[in-house]
């Protein structure tokens, strides 16, 4: 089969290699589908929702995003691969192939803080099952890594904070106050 996609002048037929060419397709959809921009389009979005819902069970539902953008893997079989249609599965697949992940060369802070806080790329993976965790997810809304800084800086300098006082505490039975410096 080498031999017939092989240039004419080379002995070959110059017949297209329908395989290659299927995988440069898919890599075509995993950008558009990767593209988090205010542009993204529809089906991307949709896509992410099928996707969420073949997450790992015990993974907290809030705090899910996209698995290219966080530690945990989205399955290829199985019974939570079922909600996957035969095209999502076909991305997915080449992706896994091409080792396609979130690799920059130099992550400027605007992007940095735009990356989900919970089950980080470059944080060691942790369950979300303690008190403070389940608060700041729950309670407070943190999402992203902007937001777990703005709450870090609310905690640390209530006095420049607009919020009220109620607000600035993180809610967790038997934690203990601490003093700032």
């Amino acid at each position: 089969m080498t031999t017939l996609r092989r240039p004419i002048h080379e002995g070959g037929l110059n017949i297209l290699d329908v395989r290659s060419r299927n995988e440069a397709i898919e890599i075509v959809w995993l950008k558009a589908y990767l593209n988090f921009s205010p542009s993204r389009q529809q089906w991307a979005t949709v896509t992410d929702h099928i996707i969420l819902a073949t997450a790992p069970p015990h993974s907290v539902e809030k705090a899910r995003e996209n698995p290219f953008l966080q530690t945990w893997t989205v399955p290829l079989k199985g019974r939570r691969a079922k909600g996957l249609n035969c095209d999502i599965r076909r991305m997915l697949k080449t992706a896994r192939k091409f080792n396609i992940n979130l690799a920059v060369i130099r992550m400027t802070p605007h992007l940095m803080a735009q990356l989900p806080t919970w089950y980080h790329l470059y944080a060691e993976p942790k369950p979300i099952n303690n008190a403070r965790a389940k608060c700041l997810l729950q309670r407070h809304n943190v999402e992203k890594v902007a937001d777990l800084v703005r709450t870090s800086a609310r905690l640390r300098h209530p006095e420049q904070s607009p919020d009220s006082p109620k607000e600035q505490k993180l809610h967790v039975p038997g934690m203990r106050e601490r003093k700032n410096p």
